[in-house]
């Protein structure tokens, strides 16, 4: 069961619940994607934060994403690299926090409002979302119509180096 949340430059508040199934058969159990063409090919910098796909999904939706490349989650730190499975270190303040730190996630959202922010003038964007874990090869059953984002399992990403490229396969039928 994982949560769709609302987000808003005030914090995280619990929206609901959505069920998000996700496949963890790579692509030889499945052979729907065997001669499938990748959709997009996305790269997702270390220092983006959520990068848009420009993929609108549905519920229902099969996607395999195929991921490589290196991030440093600290530039300058040889110890900080990793690739899209993350390092092997869990901290309460990431994304995903039960996902290796720096692991490639995705998430599918759906905009609820824009507003701007009335200290900063920022523009805020408010959506419901589900996240989820993505990793080097990870096939994804879509729970809620929405765009579809890359991002890193990190909080904090300023400081982060180096970028992964994504592959993005739609289920063939």
């Amino acid at each position: 069961m994982t949560r769709l949340r609302l987000v808003s430059a005030a914090g995280i508040a619990a929206f609901g619940l959505a069920s998000l199934a996700l496949g963890g058969l790579t692509p030889r159990f499945r052979p729907q994607f065997m001669d499938a063409q990748p959709v997009k090919s996305i790269a997702v910098p270390g220092d983006a934060g959520w990068v848009d796909s420009g993929i609108d999904v549905g519920p229902g939706d099969e996607l395999l994403f195929r991921a490589s490349g290196e991030v440093s989650l600290q530039r300058g730190n040889s110890a900080a690299g990793c690739g899209p499975g993350g390092l092997d270190l869990i901290t309460v303040q990431q994304p995903i926090p039960n996902e290796n730190l720096g692991a490639l996630i995705g998430k599918v959202a759906q905009l609820v409002s824009t507003r701007a922010d009335v200290d900063t003038g920022i523009e805020v964007r408010d959506e419901i979302f589900v996240l989820f874990h993505i990793g080097p090869e990870k096939i994804v059953t879509v729970p809620v119509k929405g765009r579809l984002y890359v991002g890193i399992n990190e909080n904090v990403f300023r400081d982060n180096g180096g970028e992964f490229t994504v592959l993005v396969f739609r289920r063939v039928i």
